[in-house]
């Protein structure tokens, strides 16, 4: 059987054209080769000679299911039922959708100021387009990411501590790896990355991964610390004090290329931040703590780094800091073997507005009025509070690409009343997600396999990256650089926008790569040198020009220019004596996966992991389905009994992914627990990112 399917398969790729593309069913953006023959894609796999090796992940490989996909958006929609009530749609025409969407911007623009406009955007498919509109022509500050829903608290750690917005990993080089609440074989982003850790373990790498979860990272690891949620900060400032009391720090690369070393010496001093005091936070004993950071300080290369685990708690922030701190005391930054701060590729804007055109924006961003001057995205769990009472001012338009909001977000009612409150919301995106169904208009986005886009490639060494479109678009589906060229010819705009085809915005955007568009067309991806050591260059980014252990932004700002440790917000108690935290699974990222009818039929549910210890205490066996209780709502989902997971927590797989409830997703629909509304509007009050580990639970058996 299986020699047949092989015969079938290799049939309908004889003759079949190879476009070089890359994938979008998460942010990694994997380079590909896409086959497509009579007009249909009949394969894909890695592209040939990229960082990946020619390899996917199974989200990859399933990738093509979302061209055929039945429930996809095919034409614009308007919202006819009334907000809050049983949402119904009408079909229009996309110059209905522009001048609708033209005319309330020139209306709010006029009664409150360009910034009540805000765009917010998930896995940013051309949304520079969009940037260009709303910020450069018509003035508002207010144009974000998701990285609040992700790792924000890391990003605001790398940015004021290096003075880069994230840093990439030289795993293959390394001799000691330290992973703090990091699952990257389940997660499986840079599949680049994973294989030079892979590498890095067959060489005989030390692999250590601090997680209160087992995961099966921490499978593969040498050592696993099971520490208690929440406490990272604390371990990680600990093995900074044994570094310096026992002289295993690099003098020489703190001395030249550090600020602050002094102070934060005599902060750990005077705060007692020893192992015996941070065993007692954590859970870890003082021995393991001073033991690895002996290893750490006098194993090098080495690697430690920090990711979504420790950032999603209100302590995230300085959490994210101390374990970078572990780096920079070791001088292990930016060499072989370390974190690598990125170079980037030339790739400049597809469409260059003149300076004289540009409008000036005279109130700050959102974030920076909301008091969050420091978080490097806008702080999305505010968001709904900052509309409903138009404070710090107005907001009266959202614009959400491809972000399911009121999936993804903590405190699902509040989302969901905040859409009730816009004067305009706007999703534009492949389905009729949760989002859209609150929304006003919604949009049919093109697909990864319909568009065209130039982009920075995820790698460590600088590298660009091209999407080519190999099929039509589905229905009257179109791209961002449709879209936005439509919208700004009816605001007037339309003189900057004059591209016939993609391949006009495109020469732009690549003008200053070292090759033509017919080139990249052709090879998928351009990559430069890979340089270490950058910052011998010319220093850091920073105030100081140096790594800031005393941060003089955080400084400027009010907040303690040294990392501290604070404990996090929400706590466990008698009512609710479980921690629930959150892990993600290989299958799945958003909806793209969980409507994939591949990717479903291999986990078409999430689900809640508990120590054996903890389900005999409250009469759960392997499979139950069980009741989560929190003090802000309650969820049914199936239980999982394992000993991987540290008593006194409950680890939920993949919370804001599953539980669908539009019925526009006929795959996805009512299949696991949706957890959001579990969960307050908590946040770093520094980065401003979502704590969504800030939850207390009790269960009981359905």
């Amino acid at each position: 059987m299986a020699n047949v399917e092989l015969a079938t398969t290799l049939a309908e790729i004889k003759g079949a054209k190879m476009v070089p593309s890359f994938c979008y069913m998460c942010p990694w953006n994997c380079p590909s080769e896409v086959y497509v023959k009579d007009g249909k894609i009949v394969h894909v796999k890695g592209l040939e000679g990229a960082p990946n090796s020619g390899r996917r992940c199974a989200k990859g490989e399933a990738s093509f299911q979302v061209v055929d996909d039945p429930d996809r958006l095919k034409y614009p929609m308007k919202r006819v039922s009334p907000k809050g009530k049983e949402p119904k749609f009408e079909r229009i025409s996309w110059d209905e959708a522009y001048a609708i969407i033209a005319n309330k911007l020139i209306d709010v623009k006029d009664k409150y100021g360009p910034e009540a406009v805000v765009s917010l955007y998930h896995h940013d498919p051309n949304s520079v387009f969009t940037q260009i509109l709303l910020t450069q022509l018509y003035g508002s500050p207010n144009f974000y990411g998701h990285t609040a829903g992700c790792e924000q608290s890391r990003r605001q750690a790398c940015l004021t501590v290096f003075g880069h917005v994230f840093p990439m990993l030289d795993f293959e080089d390394s001799r000691f790896i330290m992973l703090w609440g990091i699952n990257l074989f389940e997660a499986i982003e840079a599949i680049w990355e994973n294989l030079a850790l892979f590498e890095a373990l067959d060489k005989g790498a030390k692999l250590v991964v601090v997680d209160p979860k087992f995961t099966h990272t921490a499978e593969k690891a040498d050592e696993w610390i099971a520490i208690k949620p929440g406490t990272d900060g604390a371990m990680a400032l600990a093995m900074c004090h044994t570094m310096i009391e026992e002289n295993l720090y690099d003098r020489a690369f703190v001395r030249e290329w550090t600020s602050g070393f002094d102070e934060f010496a005599k902060h750990l001093r005077d705060k007692g931040y020893t192992p015996e005091w941070a065993s007692k936070v954590t859970d870890v004993p003082a021995d393991t703590i001073r033991r690895l950071a002996r290893e750490f300080a006098t194993t090098k290369p080495a690697i430690a780094e920090v990711f979504k685990g420790p950032g999603n708690y209100t302590n995230g922030a300085d959490a994210s800091r101390a374990i970078y701190m572990l780096n920079v005391l070791t001088g292990n930054v930016d060499g072989p073997g370390n974190i690598c701060l990125k170079d980037w590729a030339p790739v400049g804007p597809p469409v260059i507005i003149p300076e004289e055109a540009m409008a000036k924006p005279k109130k700050p961003p959102l974030h920076v009025a909301m008091g969050y001057p420091l978080a490097p995205d806008l702080p999305t769990g505010l968001l709904p509070k900052a509309v409903i009472k138009g404070d710090p001012y107005p907001v009266k338009v959202l614009f959400l690409q491809s972000i399911n909001l009121v999936m993804s977000d903590p405190n699902t009612g509040l989302v969901k009343q905040m859409f009730r409150e816009l004067d305009l919301a706007v999703t534009i995106d492949l389905y009729m997600s949760e989002t859209a169904l609150e929304s006003d208009l919604v949009l049919p986005d093109a697909s990864f396999y319909e568009r065209a886009e130039v982009r920075q490639g995820l790698y460590k060494a600088p590298q660009a990256i091209i999407c080519q479109p190999v099929i039509p678009p589905v229905g009257e589906s179109q791209p961002m650089y449709e879209i936005v060229k439509g919208i700004a010819g009816k605001m007037g705009h339309g003189e900057y926008f004059t591209y016939r085809d993609w391949e006009d915005w495109a020469n732009v955007a690549v003008q200053k790569l070292p090759i033509s568009l017919e080139e990249l067309k052709t090879k998928g991806i351009w990559t430069g040198e890979n340089r270490h050591h950058k910052f011998k260059e010319g220093g850091f980014p920073t105030p100081s020009g140096k790594i800031e252990i005393w941060s003089k932004n955080f400084e400027n700002s009010g907040y303690n220019p040294l990392p501290e440790y604070r404990e996090h917000s929400v706590l466990p108690d008698e009512e609710y004596p479980l921690q629930l935290i959150t892990s993600k699974l290989s299958m799945h990222c958003n909806v793209l996966t969980q409507n994939n009818p591949y990717l479903i039929e291999i986990i078409d549910e999430n689900w809640v992991e508990l120590n054996p210890l903890d389900a005999r205490k409250y009469g759960i066996r392997d499979g139950d389905m069980v009741v989560l209780e929190s003090p802000h709502g309650k969820a049914v989902i199936r239980a999982k009994v394992i000993e991987g997971v540290k008593p006194g927590v409950a680890c939920a797989r993949h919370d804001h992914g599953f539980g669908h409830w539009s019925p526009f997703l006929s795959v996805a629909y009512g299949k696991g627990a949706h957890l959001n509304h579990l969960i307050d509007s908590q946040i770093d009050p520094v980065s401003g990112g979502n704590a969504y580990n800030e939850r207390k639970v009790r269960i009981r058996r359905a």
